[in-house]
């Protein structure tokens, strides 16, 4: 009688398996991804706020809403009227609502020089002498790299007084330079023009 030699075949073909899946992977190895930020604008050393500075204006900051096909961590770019473009390896560091709150508190925190600028905590808001609601309904980029940043805001006194301030805002910038870097430095020129326009408008607020 023969002898069976079917776990030998099953054998030989698990191992050829194996072999073919390493290759697969070692030849398919994808590039890592880049991970990227925006920032607020540079402050002289001079103008660094302190914790003894001179109390001025205090601004609350939020709620702050951005639109949802931007709560995901890839850079989104607009290719054509309505195609979405998601880089899987071109990514931001941290929420995008996070940095650009963060970056939004920081700037007005300088050009308003006053340490008293919070950030919108839904347990429980810092009391402010205003505060400034916005309603982000674009910030990304083009095919061609260009930036664009619309947003709704406005701005209310102590105890909720009626708005004094009600404001749509556009802006564009051009990218500087072609690549990832030229797109993210006119998204973060967008958001810095927007935090000049705030300052502005609250100037008269200041004491």
């Amino acid at each position: 009688m023969k002898k069976r030699t079917y776990p030998k075949v099953c054998f030989v073909w698990v191992i050829l398996a194996v072999i073919a899946m390493l290759a697969a992977g070692c030849g398919g190895a994808s590039k890592p991804s880049k991970f990227y930020l925006l920032h607020s604008l540079p402050e002289p050393e001079a103008r660094i706020s302190t914790a003894a500075d001179k109390a001025g204006l205090s601004v609350l900051i939020g709620p702050i809403t951005l639109p949802a096909y931007l709560d995901r961590t890839q850079v989104v770019t607009l290719s054509g009227e309505h195609e979405l473009v998601f880089d899987e390896f071109t990514r931001w560091a941290e929420p995008l609502q996070d940095n650009f709150y963060r970056i939004l508190v920081e700037n007005l925190s300088l050009l308003l020089e006053t340490p008293e600028v919070y950030a919108y905590d839904r347990r429980g808001s810092t009391p402010a002498d205003i505060q400034i609601i916005i309603d982000v309904t674009r910030f990304d980029t083009d095919a061609e790299g260009d930036a664009y940043l619309t947003a709704f805001w406005t701005v209310t006194g102590k105890d909720g007084k009626a708005a004094s301030i009600r404001r749509k805002s556009v802006f564009h910038a051009a990218a500087p330079s072609p690549g990832i870097t030229g797109i993210l430095k006119a998204q973060n020129r967008t958001l810095t023009e927007f935090s000049r326009e705030i300052a502005g408008a609250v100037q008269p607020f200041k004491p």
